[in-house]
């Protein structure tokens, strides 16, 4: 690849960060099960976009309800096969044999959190989605995406920044 000189470690996950991607993985398959389960009592006609208010502003057929478990099991997929490879990641410093654990810990636990919160979210949006279009409630809750949004990017701001005090040079 790229980055042919740098070390090539196994990164032993925390049980948290296992825990994490269960978690996400098991609620985004109830969320694709409650979809399956209410297939017939979805309309034909379903909001597929909403506003920032939480409200419906895009339409589509019942079968774009798919799109949405379809692309986080696509998602969950990719990004665990790509947290087994860290040493492909692009890195602020360089990686050297003192710091390549800690640097490739790092690297792999930001991904975990951005794969989690990512797949945890079309998992939502799945659930949340199938309610409308069963006649359930008719806005989406409008805080989510400022709650996941903060979330996303507070956390690679956290990882990143951890990646500047791990790396071997100081600006």
């Amino acid at each position: 690849m790229f980055h042919t000189n740098r070390p090539v470690i196994e990164v032993e996950k925390p049980i948290w960060a296992k825990a994490f991607s269960l978690i996400s993985l098991i609620l985004l398959i109830a969320a694709s099960i409650y979809l399956a389960l209410s297939w017939n009592d979805l309309s034909d006609v379903i909001p597929i976009h909403f506003n920032a208010a939480g409200e419906a502003d895009g339409y589509g057929g019942k079968w774009s309800a798919i799109m949405l478990p379809v692309i986080g099991f696509v998602m969950w997929g990719g990004l665990t096969a790509l947290e087994r490879v860290p040493h492909t990641y692009n890195y602020l410093g360089k990686i050297t044999e003192e710091n390549a654990e800690k640097q490739y810990l790092n690297g792999v636990l930001m991904m975990n959190v951005i794969k989690n919160l990512c797949v945890l979210l079309f998992a939502y949006i799945t659930y949340e989605l199938t309610l409308i279009g069963t006649g359930g409630n008719a806005n989406l809750t409008a805080g989510v995406m400022p709650v996941f949004l903060t979330l996303l990017f507070v956390s690679m701001g956290w990882f990143i920044y951890r990646s500047i005090k791990l790396s071997s040079f100081r600006r």
